[in-house]
């Protein structure tokens, strides 16, 4: 395995750590699906993997959720034509947020 693809999921693993033991610090009556959404999607919003240009592509090619398809070959296309604006912000954030939400759960054992 690349270096890249390493950095990419120590990463993802290192930001649902934090965001289980903050949720462990929360009051227990909130509701937990709400208090991990709202963490997971401010946690990974300013991201290096969602902001950085450089970054953008290795959260593009590395991701397993379906927001990285066009780099993982799942999709071929799609409705983009050449020069047009690739929404590479978009979809990393998409799928920057899908890994961590699913590393949480499986640290949670709430995988399904």
């Amino acid at each position: 395995m690349s270096q890249d693809h390493d950095n990419y999921w120590l990463a993802v693993q290192y930001l649902a750590e934090n965001i289980v033991a903050e949720l462990a610090d929360e009051d227990p009556e909130e509701d937990r699906d709400e208090l991990l959404t709202r963490s997971v999607h401010e946690r990974t919003d300013q991201h290096d993997y969602v902001i950085r240009d450089d970054l953008q592509i290795h959260t593009l090619q590395y991701s397993q959720n379906p927001c990285a398809a066009l780099f993982n070959g799942t999709v071929l296309g799609g409705n983009y034509k050449p020069g047009d604006n690739f929404p590479f912000a978009s979809l990393a954030a998409d799928a920057f947020e899908m890994d961590v939400i699913h590393k949480v759960k499986l640290l949670l054992d709430l995988s399904e």
